[in-house]
């Protein structure tokens, strides 16, 4: 199983603690990507995370996030060419500049799901199946890596 976090989920353990939403997605991140390491399956990251992470402005919080990247991934990806035409394709089914280029590095690195905490995102791709990546929360994805 190739799994794919998107930035947000690199960042959520590093927000506002005091949303039980928040608190909760922290939980199941930290859960998945355990599973992730007993069970052997690969955790990739791209080009997409390290350009977002980059420009954190806090660095404090930035340097904490890249380690915690660094920690994660088993597998980075270069976006080429390719990737981002594809993601001038999502760009025009509604997604955005980033979210485009994170779903189209996942299906290039052959991803089964990438996960995000971007409830438009989420949406936007289950609406329109534009991908064979699972695009899903952390929190829906969860039962399914444990299993």
């Amino acid at each position: 199983m190739i799994i794919y976090l998107d930035t947000c989920c690199y960042g959520r353990p590093y927000d506002d603690q005091s949303q039980f939403r928040i608190v909760t997605e922290a939980a199941a991140i930290a859960a998945i990507i355990e599973t992730c390491r007993i069970a052997h399956y690969c955790i990739a990251g791209s080009m997409a995370v390290t350009s977002e992470i980059g420009d954190i402005r806090n660095a404090e919080k930035r340097k904490v996030i890249e380690t915690s990247f660094d920690e994660t991934i088993n597998l980075y990806f270069i976006i080429t060419a390719n990737e981002v035409a594809r993601a001038y394709t999502l760009k025009a089914e509604g997604l955005g500049d980033m979210d485009s280029l994170h779903l189209a590095a996942a299906e290039s690195v052959g991803a089964d799901a990438l996960l995000t905490t971007d409830d438009p995102f989420i949406r936007i791709c289950a609406r329109k199946k534009l991908s064979f990546v699972k695009v899903i929360n952390p929190l829906n994805f969860l039962p399914e890596v444990i299993r």
